[in-house]
């Protein structure tokens, strides 16, 4: 058993290794100041709290560390409290440019995406959204899919939460 594990493990690591990171914005320019209001639905409980990344970088976007950890690197970050069925987030000021946009509903508090041990190793547990409503099997989706262009002087996004299991069977 704990052969497969690791196998499963080095496999996943594998896979979201082969996609290209840099800690260099996108943005090779500041943008106008533009208002971003998010919207998340699909919000089943309060329970925790919801946290919203925006990145410009694919090497933070694909880090995928919790909130509290030293080396986490986020170009703007809320965390908040969940209302059903939607929350909605407003960041002011935000540089028009491009972003990729990461909300997680971090049930339990703790600061992070959770993730299933068995009976599929590593696939997040709790409901989550990204910018352009991507996923992959077997990792958060790349980069480039993700960005979304944000214009000033006011910028409106809609997420749906979901668990991983329900994107990739559809639901």
């Amino acid at each position: 058993m704990f052969k497969i594990l690791v196998a499963t493990f080095a496999g996943l690591t594998l896979l979201t290794g082969c996609q290209s990171t840099s800690y260099t914005s996108v943005n090779d320019e500041v943008g106008l100041p533009t208002q971003l209001s998010i919207t998340i639905s699909n919000v089943r409980n309060t329970d925790g709290q919801l946290i919203v990344l925006v990145h410009d970088n694919s090497g933070d976007y694909h880090d995928d560390l919790n909130i509290h950890d030293p080396n986490a690197n986020f170009y703007l970050k809320k965390v908040v409290t969940p209302s059903m069925p939607n929350t909605v987030v407003v960041f002011d000021n935000v540089p028009a440019g491009r972003y990729a946009i990461n909300v997680i509903h971090d049930e339990d508090s703790d600061g992070g995406l959770d993730r299933m041990i068995l009976p599929f190793t590593g696939m997040p547990s709790e409901p989550y959204a990204l910018s352009n409503n991507i996923y992959d099997h077997f990792s958060k989706g790349d980069f480039d899919n993700a960005l979304i262009e944000i214009s000033a002087p006011k910028s409106k996004v809609d997420l749906r939460l979901a668990t991983h299991l329900k994107k990739v069977v559809g639901m």
